[in-house]
């Protein structure tokens, strides 16, 4: 595996030489945008409108807005030189328990490993993580921002996951359904059909069906065969305590 992002994990006055890897792969679909009449692909060239030319790729520039007109123009020297410890490190700033974080906040994973000179430094260090069940608050700087994140120990390597901050996180109170009442009966029949729908969590028993629709449907057409439609979807039953009641017979439960 090829590392994203090469620095130090830093534990108080610990430095812990590191490597990220990226832990996931995105396996949708993709598709170019074609011209209709004649087929060819389109191309997205950016434009100057000024000098009426296309741009290099090496003549473009990061600029920060002053006006439409006028753009201060930061160069990769400059965001080099922020004066932040996090640049090249994953500084570690508390320790948590995983339950207290809204689970709003989480975004990408990432594995985060050791070089060979770091090794005992992070072995202690996830030994330690475990041995509290905590998971540590960090931050570092990757894709020109400064992330917050946690790192948790992950089958004797360890897990980085990058979090929104607080401000990031939208306010939901309005979206609160109305109070209704319920009754017992149906609070019953409720619990009775999850309880008949627990087992144990399997991701491998889980497939992108989407996906493999899509993915069928596009070799089909490579090879000239017919498509099937789906089936159309059932409307949904409309009384809550009937649709449960249904939902306990197909699931066998008494």
């Amino acid at each position: 595996m090829r590392s994203i992002w090469k620095g130090t994990i830093n534990f108080a006055v610990v430095a812990i030489p590191a490597k990220l890897y990226t832990a996931t792969d995105d396996k949708r679909v993709s598709f170019h945008q074609i011209h209709g009449p004649c087929g060819s692909r389109l191309q997205m060239p950016k434009w100057c409108p000024k000098c009426e030319r296309k741009a290099e790729q090496n003549e473009i520039k990061k600029g920060y807005e002053l006006s439409e007109e006028n753009h201060v123009i930061l160069e990769d020297s400059d965001f080099q030189q922020l004066p932040l410890k996090t640049l090249k490190t994953i500084e570690v700033i508390e320790f948590v328990d995983l339950a207290t974080i809204d689970p709003r906040c989480f975004e990408d994973s990432y594995f985060l490993s050791c070089e060979k000179t770091g090794a005992k430094a992070f072995a202690l260090f996830l030994k330690a993580m475990e041995k509290h069940n905590v998971v540590a608050v960090a931050k570092l700087c990757y894709r020109d921002r400064e992330n917050l994140a946690v790192v948790q120990p992950y089958d004797n390597i360890m897990l980085l996951q990058r979090l929104h901050y607080a401000d990031e996180l939208r306010p939901y109170e309005e979206l609160k359904p109305q109070a209704v009442g319920i009754s017992d009966k149906e609070l019953e029949m409720a619990v009775a059909l999850v309880k008949a729908m627990i087992t144990g969590f399997d991701l491998n028993k889980y497939r992108d069906e989407y996906r493999e629709a899509l993915e069928a449907m596009i070799q089909a057409k490579i090879a000239g065969t017919p498509i099937t439609a789906s089936q159309p979807v059932a409307a949904p039953v409309t009384d809550v305590a009937d649709a449960l009641i249904k939902s306990l017979e197909m699931m066998g439960a008494k």
